[in-house]
């Protein structure tokens, strides 16, 4: 469930797959850990253009699921 926390939403790594494939039109995207606190998202745009970034992981109070910002996520792919 996404958590909004002092007006940023957090979603967890199922919510942010399907979140980026109807919010951007992506026609795949993966998430997985990445070292350093990162979760590394791969993806391909509709125009076929393969891309790969990283997001930093957060764990919310009270959670112990790792999520990534909207905000962050919205920040890249405007």
């Amino acid at each position: 469930m996404v958590r909004k926390i002092d007006g940023s939403f957090y979603l967890n790594r199922a919510e942010t797959i399907d979140y980026l494939l109807h919010a951007y039109s992506l026609k795949w995207c993966n998430t997985r850990w990445s070292s350093g606190g990162t979760i590394r998202i791969s993806f391909e745009s509709s125009n076929g253009a393969l891309r790969s970034i990283r997001i930093c992981a957060y764990k919310t109070p009270g959670s112990r699921v790792v999520r990534v910002k909207k905000e962050e996520l919205d920040a890249y792919f405007n």
